[in-house]
Order: structure tokens, then C-alpha cells, then sequence
């Protein structure tokens, strides 16, 4: 009898592994071709969120789901919502009559109203000890989670301003278009002003060295000027949902963001790998799911397929998603988030056959374990995982759409090539992008994604997260 039991069990296992191998080929290098070189034309201007190439890509991404047969969820294939551009007019802070420059020694990166703000007291402080009332806060700490915020609001802290090395300020000051900008529902804004300041302001300031390495007080008069005036644009996510079977409540989310960052000075940021090169990933992952539905052979768990705009913006397309959910969280399974998946940076240059992957161990030992047998089983791609360690300093973790999820305790796995010289440049353009790694990696997300939708138990959250706070 037992023998019996293992012949069935080894023929579905089988089934399965033949299935999997079968609607994979329907992603190809062809097909992603095809749909980056429409995302990173000229004729999308960019994608900027709000603006009518946004519009364009949307369109484009929900023909898409259309062709493939998707049906259209209640509401359409998209979720709209509202952006606030958050437009500066003069930013200024004088510490001591010593004027910091925007832009050159800091940037500010939350929304706030029109004000001047007064402070006889700066703070160099570290979380958890004793702090200045209505002080100026200066930290090294890159995160400011509720619980610490709700602590400088009671202390009635003005403003906080997050040091940084200068190699991490110019990622994080090139990755933020300069404007801050928030969603409707954060119109009235109780935050505190949030900034990131260059290590080489905060010593000019302070005329010390290096940084303190424990909290002080200083009585130095300061004042912060903020002006802003705002502008409404609307956004939209773009929603394929493909339906499951017997498991048919639990879904598996794939996700990437469309949007990129538009036109500047009359010259297109075509962001081809960012992230036309995910967007493409996603519609292939859609078209191989809907064919197995097709033919009988669908997914036991639903697959909702998510493109985000806003992401260049501040995570705005999937944190409204999080706030606002077509399908509840709680039976969310996990987020395969793709984000730059077409180029190799400095350290592959010679080996195309990899994948950083962040976030898969962080709450979910199974989605870990399932990620890595299935690249052994099908894939046999280098998964890299330094930029999973919670202390490298890119903090990519907290940089993409997934990340909006998994402060929601839903597991996700970030696929990722890495930074290259053409990041957030105009020159992210289509004739640098390798078709033939985007679709290895694409398979990869399908066969981790089919395992996910079709194995008999939900993959458990064991983990707690191990981040430090949101963004």
C-alpha cells in the first residue's frame, strides 16, 4: 500500500514539475523584447506617474492582460489614486547663522505645510535616549519608524535630519526626484519635516571631526524656512488577476513598477531597465499563468499580477495598494517583486547567469527554501544575497514596491541586477538591456510562483522582521 502511495505521489510531483516546465516556455526573449521596446519608447516620454506617458503605459499594460484573456476585475484593470507633487518654492535652514545648501548639503524627503520653524536647541541623538524638548534632531540612524516618530512628536522634536556619507546621499538624492511628493491621504501631514543631510554639512555644523557617538545637546539658534504649493495628478496601478482553483481565496502577488522619471531638461529618462525590464517579466508571467488556466490547468491559488506606478515617487502605487486592497492582505501569500532584472553590474560583468534576491529569509523560512530548490530544480542561476545582510549599507530592502508588503508581515523575494552607470540616467536605454537574462529570471519568478500557487500548504510566516522601520 505504501509503495501505491509513493508511485501517486511521485507521478503528481511529476505532473507538476512537467507543467511548470510547459507553461514556462511560453515566456520568451522575444515577447519581452517587445514589450520593453514600447515601455522605453520615445512616444511614453518616460513614464513619469501622472503624466501621459504613464497614461500610455497603463493602457498599454491592461491591452495586455486583455489579449492574454484576463478578465477585467469589478472595477476595471486599474486602481486609480491621487498624487500630491509637493513643489519646493524656498527651503532653507541657518544653524548659527551658517546657511545650509537644498540639494548640495541636504534634501528633504517627507511633505509638510508652509512654515518657519524656531529651534534654540540642536540634538545629535541616538534612538532610545534621553532627548531635547522642540530641538532639531541630527542622527545617524537611517530609519524612523511610527514608534521613535510618535516619541519626537511628544517631545515636540521640529525636524529630524538623517546624516548620511556622501556615496549613500547621492543615491538616495538621485533616486528621490527632487520634489517630495505624497498620496491624497496624506494630505493634512502630522509628520515631522524629515530631511538627509551629507556627513560633510553635519561637521561643518557641529566643527567636529566625525559624528558623535552619543546623543548631546547643543544650544545653537536655528531657523527653518519651508514654502511649498502642491499640484494633483492621478496615478494608476494595473491589475491582472488570474483565478485559482480549490486554493482559490489565497493569492500569490507578482509585481513591478511601470512608472519611471519622465523628462527633464528636455531629455528622456527611457528607464528601460528601470523598470521596463520588471514590467516585462510580469506580462510574460501573466500570458504563461492564463495560458495553463486555458487549457485546464490553472493555478490552485490566484495570481494577481500588479504593475505600480508612483514607485519612483516614494513607493506611492503599492503603498496605496497596501492601505487600499483589492484582495485582503491576510490571504496574501507572498509578493515576488521584480525591479530591474535586464543589465549586470561591476561585479557579474562576466557571468549574465545571476540574480540578487532580497527579502526571502526574512519572514518566511518556507518562500527561502522554496526560492532555492526551485533554482536548483529548473533555474541553476547564481542567486546573490548581499544585499539581503540588513547592515549593507544600500538598504535596497527598503527601496522597491515588495517592501510595502512585507511590512504588512507578507513574505516577499526582490529580484534585482544591481545599480549600473546608466542608473537613473537617460541612457537606461533598450539597446543595453540582455533579452535573454530578463527571460531566465522571468522563468525563475514563474517557477517559484507556480510552486507557491500550487503546493498543498500555504507558506508559513516563522519570522519576525528584522528591519529597523518604514519609509
Amino acid at each position: 500500500m505504501l509503495k501505491i502511495i509513493f508511485c501517486f505521489f511521485t507521478l503528481g510531483v511529476f505532473a507538476q514539475n512537467q507543467s511548470a516546465i510547459r507553461y514556462s516556455q511560453f515566456i520568451t526573449a522575444a515577447d519581452i523584447k517587445q514589450s520593453i521596446t514600447v515601455l522605453a519608447s520615445d512616444s511614453l516620454e518616460g513614464r513619469e506617474t501622472g503624466q501621459p506617458g504613464q497614461k500610455k503605459a497603463a493602457n498599454y499594460i491592461a491591452k495586455q492582460f486583455e489579449s492574454f484573456g484576463i478578465p477585467k476585475i469589478d472595477n476595471g484593470y486599474f486602481q486609480k489614486y491621487i498624487v500630491r507633487y509637493v513643489i519646493p518654492k524656498n527651503i532653507s535652514i541657518a544653524i548659527n547663522g551658517r546657511e545650509l545648501s537644498f540639494k548640495d548639503d541636504f534634501y528633504h524627503k517627507s511633505d509638510f505645510l508652509n512654515d518657519t520653524l524656531y529651534s534654540e536647541y540642536i540634538t545629535f541623538y541616538k534612538w532610545g535616549d534621553v532627548i531635547a524638548q522642540n530641538a532639531i534632531v541630527f542622527t545617524d540612524e537611517q530609519e524612523v519608524d511610527g514608534d521613535r516618530l510618535s516619541v519626537l512628536k511628544k517631545n515636540g522634536t521640529k525636524a529630524i535630519f538623517i546624516i548620511q556619507n556622501e556615496e549613500r546621499y547621492k543615491i538616495g538624492l538621485k533616486a528621490t526626484v527632487t520634489n517630495a511628493r505624497k498620496s491624497n491621504n496624506d494630505l493634512i501631514n502630522p509628520e515631522v519635516p524629515l530631511f538627509y543631510i551629507t556627513e560633510k554639512a553635519f561637521k561643518k555644523v557641529f566643527k567636529c571631526k566625525s559624528i558623535k557617538a552619543k546623543s548631546k545637546v547643543y544650544k545653537m539658534k536655528s531657523e527653518l524656512k519651508l514654502a511649498v504649493y502642491s499640484v494633483f495628478v492621478q496615478g494608476e496601478n494595473v491589475l491582472g488577476f488570474v483565478e485559482g482553483g480549490d486554493l482559490k481565496n489565497e493569492v500569490v502577488v507578482v509585481s513591478a513598477h511601470y512608472d519611471h522619471l519622465g523628462i527633464k531638461h528636455d531629455e528622456i529618462y527611457y528607464g528601460a531597465d528601470d523598470n521596463a525590464s520588471g514590467t516585462s517579466a510580469v506580462l510574460a508571467l501573466a500570458k504563461s499563468f492564463a495560458h495553463a488556466k486555458k487549457e485546464g490547468n490553472g493555478p490552485r491559488r490566484s495570481i494577481l499580477f500588479l504593475s505600480f506606478s508612483g514607485e519612483e515617487m516614494g513607493l506611492l502605487g503599492s503603498s496605496y495598494y497596501s492601505e487600499h486592497p483589492v484582495f485582503p492582505l491576510e490571504n496574501t501569500v507572498a509578493d515576488l517583486n521584480i525591479d530591474m532584472i535586464g543589465r549586470m553590474d561591476n561585479k557579474h560583468d562576466t557571468n549574465p547567469n545571476y540574480i540578487y534576491l532580497i527579502g526571502s529569509d526574512k519572514l518566511s523560512s518556507d518562500l527561502h527554501n522554496i526560492s532555492d530548490s526551485t533554482n536548483k530544480m529548473y533555474s541553476k542561476l547564481e542567486l546573490d544575497y548581499t544585499f539581503n545582510d540588513p547592515n549593507d549599507p544600500n538598504q535596497f530592502y527598503y527601496r522597491s514596491d515588495h517592501y510595502n508588503f512585507a511590512k504588512h508581515n507578507i513574505p516577499v523575494i526582490f529580484y534585482f541586477n544591481g545599480v549600473h552607470k546608466d542608473y537613473h540616467k537617460p541612457t537606461d536605454t533598450i539597446d543595453k538591456i540582455d533579452f535573454d537574462k530578463v527571460e531566465k529570471i522571468s522563468k525563475l519568478v514563474f517557477f517559484t510562483a507556480w510552486e507557491l500557487a500550487n503546493r498543498d500548504k500555504r507558506i508559513v510566516v516563522d519570522k519576525q522582521n528584522d528591519f529597523k522601520g518604514t519609509r
